[in-house]
């Protein structure tokens, strides 16, 4: 194998690993999209609970369909991590 084979061969493994680092980047500005937008449903959930508590209007179905959201989302995450993407869920 010749000098121009060795440097072809080097040029192939360096962009095989950049495009598996670009790979990992973009899982994981995906994986914080969606725990943001998670996070900002169980806030409006939180705020409609206390609306309920302190004027007694029921959270109805608004609650629910922020209930589901969140609950697909964490779904979502969950899968992420068990393909290797990491855990964010808050304790």
């Amino acid at each position: 194998m010749g000098f121009l084979d060795k440097a072809k061969a080097a040029a192939g493994k360096v962009a095989e690993e950049a495009k598996k680092g670009t790979a990992q980047v973009q899982d994981k500005v995906e994986h914080a999209q969606t725990r943001k937008k998670a996070d900002g449903l169980a806030e409006q959930l939180g705020y409609l609970i206390v609306k309920e508590r302190s004027t007694g209007e029921p959270a109805g179905a608004e609650a629910d369909r922020l209930v589901e959201e969140i609950q697909a989302l964490e779904a979502k995450l969950a899968g992420a991590s068990d393909a290797g993407a990491g855990d964010d869920t808050p304790e």
